[in-house]
């Protein structure tokens, strides 16, 4: 049971960092909205799925973060995987919160802010986990054909 906690865990701080670094960055882009003086809805959705997806990449590489093992060129990868996910999980959440609605009222009973930031980090942590799961594989290391004496 002890190899399944550290997943399970990181999972959970996965999720729970990116949803909170995802609405971080949502208010960050809604207040550089704001100050800009953005009139343009489509302003508006791209720096709410930049920010939301942002904030939900970062969530995930922190929790899948392996400092000890990896060089530079894999942790920018990493970085840049989890954030292109992020951003795309949360266009897919907004496009699903934005077609909820309740049939007698004909409006969503959520935001779809809050689908946009759920998305982002659920899809940014799922990208972790497997950049992290391939990462391990690659990396395993291969037993040799020859008993080794000091080990």
């Amino acid at each position: 049971m002890g190899p399944y906690l550290v997943p399970v865990g990181r999972t959970i701080i996965g999720v729970t960092f990116g949803v909170v670094l995802s609405m971080i960055g949502i208010a960050i882009a809604w207040s550089l909205y704001i100050f800009f003086g953005g009139q343009s809805i489509q302003t508006w959705l791209a720096s709410l799925f930049f920010g939301a997806g942002f904030g939900a990449g970062t969530g995930a590489f922190v929790a899948w973060l392996h400092l000890d093992r990896e060089n530079g060129w894999v942790l920018i990868l990493t970085a840049v995987f989890v954030v292109g996910v992020g951003i795309a999980g949360a266009w897919g959440g907004y496009q699903y919160g934005s077609n909820q609605e309740v049939e007698c009222c004909a409006m969503p009973t959520v935001s779809p802010v809050y689908y946009t930031a759920l998305g982002s980090a659920v899809v940014a942590n799922a990208a972790g986990i497997v950049f992290a799961t391939a990462r391990a594989f690659i990396t395993k290391k291969r037993q040799t054909q020859f008993h080794n004496a000091v080990h």
